[in-house]
């Protein structure tokens, strides 16, 4: 192999690895009132891969995916879902009582083939979301 051979190789390698799929978006600081409405994002800070339009994240290549979402609210007794398509995967649920300023975290690992969507719910309704909330997905395998 030649050291011009051996160039191509390593480009060609390099160039199929440069696209690392995630993404992470400041939640839009706003209050949902339907349990069917999907939690947009405000700010996208990074969207390697192009994957995340803002408010759904599309799969563009098979694997295993870690999704996680970190919430501040202070509505009483309700929470933020992760949803892979229509099926409920994790909740990050804020707690119940008085409506006060709460945080939550949830993480979930899935599988996912070309075309699957992962985006964020409320659960239940009149969830106010912080402007400080965040969602990240990222491609680990």
């Amino acid at each position: 192999m030649t050291d011009v051979d051996l160039k191509s190789l390593v480009l060609q390698t390099k160039s199929k690895n440069d696209t690392a799929f995630g993404f992470t978006t400041r939640l839009s600081g706003r209050t949902y009132s339907s349990s069917s409405s999907i939690i947009r994002g405000s700010r996208v800070l990074y969207n390697g891969g192009n994957a995340y339009n803002g408010t759904v994240f599309t799969c563009p290549s098979p694997g295993l995916y870690l999704f996680h979402v970190s919430v501040v609210t202070h509505t009483k007794s309700y929470g933020i879902w992760i949803y892979k398509n229509s099926q409920q995967l994790t909740l990050a649920y804020s707690g119940n009582g008085d409506p006060q300023y709460n945080g939550a975290s949830v993480s979930a690992v899935v599988w996912l083939d070309v075309g699957d969507q992962v985006y964020l719910r409320p659960n239940g309704l009149s969830l106010f979301v912080d402007g400080n909330s965040a969602f990240t997905g990222i491609k680990v395998n």
